[in-house]
């Protein structure tokens, strides 16, 4: 199944507000020759109340106290969305902190990502015997306007180019290789463990559901100048984006 098509659904908690979490349920992703499992949902920012952290059996982490509603919301769905992903591996229940650098702290043994736009959340999460990083990222369509606004900042002449040559539509490309470079970012910060920037990955062709990148610094010992990373992305029914970047642990 795919986050348009959830492949199992979850009741809201007794006692619980039904509205808060909508469409909520489980997704398998097939990418890079293999299955992904997760959890995907659609949340509402006005239902939200704090309450809803102890009636989803989430945890209220103290970073949150200065946060606003719409913060702690995606927080919220977030993590519900990775118990239940976490869950479908076998994982007992556990608190997922918040780390020094505002990355998820996940349970020994497993490799997951979480990500939210507007009102969706998911969270995909694999065993980390086998991989080495995994990155999951999902946004709302571009318009031109707020395309124009952050190409200058995602992309360079040259990527900008293999856009405008590989999608007919030059925003929808744009928005899949800032996605991309997102899921990249978020499947190797446990290697490079610092912020990196955007031109820190640079495209260098586009395919059908595939975009390929070649690492433009040194990030890391094992992260180099010259490294070559490939990303899985789809669209989905609304325009979105959904891209996945997995790192395979070598054998």
């Amino acid at each position: 199944m795919t986050v348009d098509a959830p492949a199992a659904v979850y009741p809201d908690p007794p006692g619980g507000e039904p509205e808060f979490l909508r469409e909520a349920g489980d997704i398998d992703i097939e990418a890079f020759g293999r299955r992904f499992a997760g959890h995907a949902c659609r949340f509402d920012l006005s239902s939200y109340r704090d309450e809803l952290f102890a009636r989803h059996a989430i945890a209220f982490a103290p970073q949150l106290e200065r946060a606003v509603p719409k913060r702690r919301s995606e927080f919220l769905a977030g993590r519900v969305c990775a118990s239940r992903a976490l869950a479908r591996l076998g994982s007992a229940p556990a608190t997922i902190p918040i780390g020094r650098d505002r990355e998820p702290v996940w349970p020994d043994g497993v490799a997951a990502s979480i990500s939210h736009a507007g009102d969706r959340a998911l969270c995909l999460a694999v065993p980390a015997a086998d991989t080495l990083g995994l990155g999951v990222d999902i946004e709302r369509p571009l318009d031109a306007q707020r395309a124009a606004e952050i190409r200058g900042i995602v992309v360079d002449a040259d990527e900008q180019a293999l856009i405008q040559a590989g999608f007919d539509d030059p925003a929808a490309g744009l928005a899949a290789v800032f996605s991309a470079k997102e899921s990249l970012y978020k499947a190797l910060f446990p290697q490079v463990r610092r912020l990196f920037g955007f031109e820190a990955m640079r495209l260098t062709q586009t395919g059908a559901q595939r975009l390929e990148f070649v690492c433009a610094e040194d990030l890391a010992a094992q992260v180099r100048r010259g490294q070559r990373y490939s990303a899985h992305y789809r669209f989905d029914a609304d325009g979105g984006v959904l891209s996945l970047v997995w790192l395979p642990r070598p054998a």
